[in-house]
């Protein structure tokens, strides 16, 4: 995976399909919910902690769900630094999770287009496989 090569973890979560119904009109609808992120994260920025593998963690996030592993990995290694990067049009999350952060910031459009793989990426030569980035992408 393009990703791998530049020594980046994917860790995958998982969607599950609900059935909602719609408050104004009373129809259902098929939904997906994203399940695991959050305990996804925690369980990597605590173990991380643990065998010392950053001294700064940034977590791009407006989910205070972390705020529990936040605060065990400040308390079980205080000397560690954690940064919070809140994802465009989110900065009203709760005062907490900034607060207990080191130092936060939100995500500014600039970031998000610097931070894009290129319009192409080729993942095996050998079989031809290549991965092109979506026009509305950019």
């Amino acid at each position: 995976m393009a990703l791998e090569w530049k020594e980046v973890e994917v860790v995958l979560g998982k969607f599950k399909r609900r059935h909602r119904k719609c408050k104004v009109c009373g129809q259902i609808y098929k939904s997906h919910e994203e399940k695991q992120t959050d305990v996804n994260i925690a369980i990597r920025l605590f173990r991380g902690a643990m065998d010392n593998v950053f001294d700064t963690a940034m977590i791009v996030t407006a989910d205070g769900d972390l705020i529990p592993a936040i605060e065990a990995v400040k308390k079980s290694f205080p000397s560690k630094k954690i940064g919070l990067i809140v994802p465009i049009g989110r900065w009203d999350i709760t005062d907490e999770l900034r607060n207990i952060c080191d130092f936060s910031r939100e995500m500014k459009p600039k970031d998000l287009r610097d931070s894009q793989f290129p319009d192409t990426i080729v993942v095996d030569p050998t079989k031809g496989t290549i991965l092109h980035r979506p026009p509305n992408w950019k």
